[in-house]
């Protein structure tokens, strides 16, 4: 940093076989970083690095100025997410009507809807909400809610009490947002956390890695109603059997739907007490 460095990356080895999905990070004698300049760093630097860590072996790439934010801009277009609706990016028109339409910055948050996951439980918000009755008076909690999309989409199919957790404050800040962007101000992003969420849903939805969901599945089935449907979609298909036993089967719930899109499987499940 004294040398005008304005950041650096170290590539870590790790290990994930533990199916809590909880990384072990693997010790090396070698260690592979990247630091990123602004500037040309002096000679002076590579002499002092070299005196300090004589064996550092030192490979140099310049890249054009670009302005990244533009680019990634350019990859991001419109697309239907399900039935009627549409997520399209904030600085875009929208090809359909305002009714059938979300809006998305993603800004730092995870989920701008094209992931898998996301497309099954979409399916799922969708197929539900198609199905039940008394929509205004039905609630969804949404985990780990991201951008806030799956509790935008079914905001706009007229559930009537919803509301996101999520562990990320700057996810919140974004999820409200994108929110207020679509006039969807009926949605809370609570600040607590799941455990701490008290109210019972009628649908709850947790597009979360397998793993975690088997951590957490003790305070998902809490704040689920009798007979309600749980959406369960980031499980890795290497791992469904595993998660099935460990969640599904353990818990005693009624499975109504399994779908599975590239490497992933997503269940629709209900309580049957």
């Amino acid at each position: 940093m004294r040398f005008g460095a304005t950041g650096l990356a170290e590539a870590l080895a790790f290990s994930q076989s533990d199916l809590n999905y909880e990384p072990r990070i693997l010790k090396r004698r070698n260690h592979d970083v990247d630091v990123f300049f602004e500037n040309e760093p002096s000679e002076e630097f590579f002499r002092e690095l070299k005196a300090l860590l004589p064996q550092t072996q030192v490979e140099h790439h310049q890249e054009e100025h670009k302005d990244w934010l533009a680019e990634w801009k350019k990859g991001f277009v419109s697309f239907q997410l399900a039935g009627p609706f549409w997520i399209v990016p904030s600085w875009l028109e929208s090809p359909v009507a305002p009714e059938n339409t979300i809006q998305i910055d993603p800004g730092m948050a995870f989920g701008t809807g094209t992931h898998a996951t996301t497309k099954m439980a979409s399916y799922f918000v969708h197929k539900v909400c198609s199905q039940l009755s008394d929509l205004p008076d039905r609630s969804l909690v949404d985990v780990g809610t991201g951008t806030g999309i799956l509790a935008m989409l079914a905001a706009k199919q007229g559930v009537g009490d919803i509301v996101g957790v999520e562990i990320d404050p700057e996810a919140r800040r974004v999820a409200r947002e994108n929110i207020s962007l679509n006039g969807l101000d009926s949605i809370l992003i609570s600040d607590l956390n799941l455990e701490d969420i008290r109210q019972e849903f009628d649908i709850v939805l947790a597009n979360i890695i397998d793993g975690v969901l088997i951590q957490i599945r003790t305070e998902l089935l809490r704040v689920l109603k009798p007979h309600g449907h749980l959406f369960l979609t980031g499980i890795l298909l290497e791992r469904e059997e595993h998660f099935f036993n460990q969640f599904i089967e353990k818990s005693k719930l009624v499975v109504r739907r399994r779908i599975e899109q590239d490497e992933w499987v997503g269940y629709w499940v209900q309580r049957g007490d």
